[in-house]
């Protein structure tokens, strides 16, 4: 772009500043509005750490011991199995969940949310409802089962792993602040260079017109 016939990289900035904050501010007001109604109004989350705890097993290898288990685990969440086992806990009803073998899973999946860091062993689960006991009794549930039966759903070799729960279950509004503040931000910067780059592709546009 030749500046010395156009406006300048600047002064297109700075025309682009208020209608492109405006358009960003309406931007952040759909997806905050989206946020609060297509969640879950609570959420906890907790971490935990898988541990293995093999005698003889070298630091590399309870390393990648730890990172398979980790992996096998976030899958494991999801399962009928674990379901039942948080029913066994007596925390939650039995009823919590659908009957019907596919909607139960289906809506579970749902509820849970389980982000892995398999390279240190780490997993955050995150249990999502429309109460705060509803969720807090999931989520003591969930964290009751890890901590003292998790060797039951590894299955052979389940005695040689440890689940140690790190923090939580801590339980927020859904969406947080943080997730809001981000909407809000991505938002604003979105407007800002979504009118910045029109203003800039029409003044080239008008520019080289002009020249013709």
């Amino acid at each position: 772009m030749n500046f010395s016939q156009k406006k300048g990289f600047w002064s297109v900035a700075k025309e682009s500043l208020s209608r492109g904050l405006f358009f960003g501010v309406v931007v952040a007001i759909i997806g905050i509005v989206g946020a609060f109604t297509l969640q879950a109004p609570y959420r906890a989350n907790a971490d935990f750490m898988i541990l293995s705890i093999q005698e003889g097993q070298d630091y590399y290898t309870a390393t990648r011991s730890a990172e398979y288990r980790s992996r096998v685990l976030s899958e494991i969440l999801y399962s009928e199995s674990f379901i039942n086992a948080l029913v066994d806990t007596g925390s939650v009803d039995a009823n919590f969940l659908p009957r019907d073998k596919k909607n139960r899973l289906e809506k579970w999946s749902k509820m849970l949310e389980v982000k892995k860091n398999p390279e240190l062993g780490f997993i955050t689960v995150a249990v999502s409802g429309e109460s705060e006991r509803e969720v807090s009794k999931i989520s003591q549930a969930v964290s009751t089962v890890l901590s003292e039966k998790s060797g039951t759903l590894f299955g052979n070799g389940g005695d040689k792993v440890s689940v140690r729960l790190l923090s939580g279950p801590i339980i927020e509004a859904n969406p947080s602040a943080t997730k809001l503040s981000f909407i809000v931000l991505a938002s604003l910067l979105f407007g800002f260079f979504l009118n910045f780059t029109f203003r800039l592709l029409q003044e080239e546009f008008r520019s080289d017109t002009f020249l013709s």
